[in-house]
């Protein structure tokens, strides 16, 4: 089964009852099967697919690079692609790259 990272083009979430009872949350992208639910939404232009992903990539997974980007999806969602995005290089398991944090956020804390 293809899974997607995928986001609403609005401030709205979708379920997939049919298939899994998966979940597009609101305001943020999440990882889901590829279904009809899915490529429905995506023609009636209420889903946005980010990228392909890996099969065993998990919605978890991307709610943990989340975290780890303090806010910054951008970064969260490039570091989740990185490891786990269609094109990544197969890294060995003990090796996985996490969003990296600013180390210092602020110039106040060098001084």
């Amino acid at each position: 089964m293809i899974k997607l990272l995928a986001e609403t083009k609005g401030s709205f979430q979708l379920h997939d009852l049919a298939h899994k009872g998966q979940r597009i949350h609101a305001r943020r992208p999440s990882v889901v099967e590829n279904s009809h639910f899915i490529q429905d939404r995506i023609g009636r232009d209420q889903v946005r697919i980010i990228a392909e992903v890996k099969p065993e990539a998990t919605d978890a997974d991307f709610v943990g690079y989340m975290k780890d980007s303090d806010g910054d999806m951008q970064l969260a969602i490039d570091a989740f692609l990185a490891e786990f995005g269609k094109e990544a290089a197969d890294a060995p398991e003990g090796k996985k790259k996490r969003a990296a944090k600013p180390k210092n956020p602020t110039p106040e804390a060098d001084a």
